[in-house]
């Protein structure tokens, strides 16, 4: 093949070294002015690198600004006022865990590293911080009530006849040695509870169902219970002291409700009857007794002027028959006085007696 036959249109023996080749030249094979032929298969050293992608810290520098925004600028903090700042909070942490400021009805227990130290009272203590010696206070002279059982639930206890009863009731206890209550009675309240709750079973276990249910014997079960429950506490050495044990509502199972309703209504109704009688009983008693007094007043006047209780009892019999009879009759010389006819019996019957005809009057 002749050299104008090559496909570049040049000389296919080109330096391919320094690029001056086929592709170097034009479309008809010859070189542009003043410029050599090059290899078309070679990167041109004098061609640009490719771009580079830009990072993300590129962008914010050229905006002036930092990863926490475009123009803002990160700051230092001045560590001048550090010490400063950690020498004030050590001091507000030794004044609050050293300064210690209880009230009249308050005592508090100082522990030193877990160990029991001293008891204080009612005003201004110092005390080494936190956690070198610990306080803990506790409200004592303040009376606690603990409602048994919690939340108004269902307390069902047996009776001694074989019944069951609802109990709720109240214990009313106060702290009397705060080291023996917080170091031998880890649970406080609920030990009380539980021991509580577990004595009033066993006084009502004791006692018949009428005699619980009526209440006559609610203030003996009272006493009875909390005697048990200081008795245990004391043996315990809690250092509490109960004042009171209340019951507040006896009430019979849930289920028969409705059927002690009627039990109640009637026993109520009965208790009523039972009074009524009562009062008539007195009251013919009452009257029994005047009369009783009366007779022997009379009698005593009889044993000293016979004639004249006898006059004065004739009488007193004769105005009562003629109290009661239309009829007026007069004696000598009287006319008898009859009742108009238009007069009702009642009116006559009502009407004063005259006095009565002496001896011997027909």
């Amino acid at each position: 093949m002749a050299k104008s036959d090559s496909p570049w249109g040049g000389d296919p023996d080109g330096d391919v070294k320094t690029g001056r080749g086929p592709a170097a030249t034009g479309g008809d094979g010859a070189a542009p002015d003043g410029e050599a032929p090059r290899n078309p298969w070679l990167i041109p050293e004098t061609e640009t690198p490719p771009r580079r992608s830009a990072s993300i810290d590129d962008i914010f520098r050229g905006r002036g600004g930092g990863p926490s925004g475009p123009g803002k600028r990160i700051r230092t903090v001045n560590l001048r006022w550090l010490p400063w700042l950690a020498g004030g909070s050590l001091i507000a942490w030794v004044l609050a865990t050293s300064v210690h400021v209880l009230a009249q009805d308050e005592r508090a227990l100082v522990t030193t590293m877990g160990k029991y130290s001293a008891t204080i009272g009612p005003g201004l203590h110092f005390t080494l911080p936190w956690p070198i010696q610990t306080v803990l206070r506790q409200q004592t002279g303040a009376e606690v009530r603990t409602v048994i059982p919690e939340k108004e639930a269902e307390a069902l206890m047996p009776t001694a006849d074989g019944e069951l009863i609802d109990v709720t009731f109240q214990v009313r206890w106060r702290i009397a040695d705060l080291k023996q209550f917080t170091f031998n009675v880890p649970d406080g309240e609920a030990a009380i509870r539980r021991l509580a709750d577990a004595e009033m079973r066993a006084g009502v276990a004791e006692m018949p169902f009428d005699d619980l249910w009526s209440g006559k014997r609610q203030a003996e079960l009272q006493q009875r219970t909390m005697a048990r429950v200081q008795r245990v506490l004391d043996a315990w050495h809690a250092g509490v002291a109960i004042s009171a044990i209340e019951v507040t509502k006896w009430a019979p199972p849930g289920q028969l409700t409705d059927t002690f309703r009627r039990i109640s209504e009637a026993k109520l109704k009965s208790d009523k009857n039972h009074d009524e009688a009562e009062r008539y009983s007195a009251q013919l008693i009452q009257i029994a007794t005047a009369k009783a007094q009366d007779f022997d007043k009379t009698y005593q006047s009889y044993k000293i002027a016979p004639d004249v209780i006898k006059r004065r009892m004739y009488d007193d019999m004769t105005a009562k028959v003629l109290s009661n009879n239309i009829v007026v009759l007069g004696g000598s010389g009287v006319p008898a006085q009859l009742p108009a006819a238009d007069t009702p019996a009642s009116d006559a019957k009502s009407a004063s007696p005259p006095p009565p005809p002496a001896q011997g009057g027909q």
